[in-house]
């Protein structure tokens, strides 16, 4: 009795090649330099947050300065505000 691959015909195993490897230094296109960052992101984030730490400082030192001047010597800084100037 013959087997079972004798008795149908099977197709042989379908060979894929494989992409020939290539080397990422050998890119067609050239790489912009303007459009790559040369620093890395925590690097960023830190100068964020320091300018961030800045800013928070020069409003609270102006907050403060507007306190010492009310409280101290009745001026208002506030005036921009509608009505202020009569509640003052």
């Amino acid at each position: 009795m013959a087997s079972i691959c004798q008795q149908e015909s099977w197709p042989g195993p379908v060979v894929v090649p494989l992409p020939k490897p290539r080397s990422p230094y050998g890119l067609p296109v050239l790489l912009d330099g303007t459009r790559t960052a040369p620093i890395r992101p925590y690097v960023l984030a830190v100068e964020r947050a320091d300018q961030e730490r800045e800013r928070e400082r020069a409003r609270q030192t102006r907050r403060r300065v507007a306190l010492v001047l009310a409280a101290d010597y009745g001026v208002d800084l506030d005036l921009h505000v509608i009505g202020a100037e009569r509640a003052a």
